[in-house]
């Protein structure tokens, strides 16, 4: 990234970047609207109405058309006991996730004993992530 030494080319800069990524902003939102509708055309002309993935072919193009289901569980009613399914026919897998607590974690590796922060050095990779940026009107 580039830094700017004169204020008046860092505001030029600016205007010009800020004006034009508004812009591709409500682009890219014009063709996402315009994607899923001409997607929902393909489809329907080709009949496509089951989960799952099938190629048809129209000239010379080969088109493949994915349309899967999410399946997501009711956690809550799920492990009321409720409903007790059969070992033989519960789809239901039980999972144990790790999440990282980034505010605790930026702060236990300033305040933390050396061997504390060395393990969690060991144990945490922190690398930058994608830069974006919001535009909003200021009103």
């Amino acid at each position: 990234m580039q830094a700017y030494e004169d204020t008046t080319e860092r505001m030029h800069i600016l205007e010009e970047s800020i004006n034009e990524l508004r812009q591709i902003n409500r682009n890219i939102a014009k063709l996402s609207l315009r994607k899923e509708a001409l997607t929902n055309v393909i489809v329907g002309a080709f009949g496509h109405e089951k989960d799952g993935q099938k190629t048809y072919e129209h000239g010379m193009w080969k088109i493949e058309i994915r349309t899967p289901f999410i399946y997501s569980l009711n956690k809550k009613l799920y492990e009321s006991g409720e409903f007790k399914l059969p070992t033989k026919f519960n789809p239901i897998k039980e999972s144990v996730s790790y999440s990282i607590d980034k505010r605790l974690c930026e702060e236990y590796l300033l305040n933390s004993p050396e061997k504390v922060r060395n393990s969690l050095v060991s144990l945490i990779e922190k690398k930058p992530g994608k830069v974006s940026i919001a535009i909003k009107e200021n009103v």
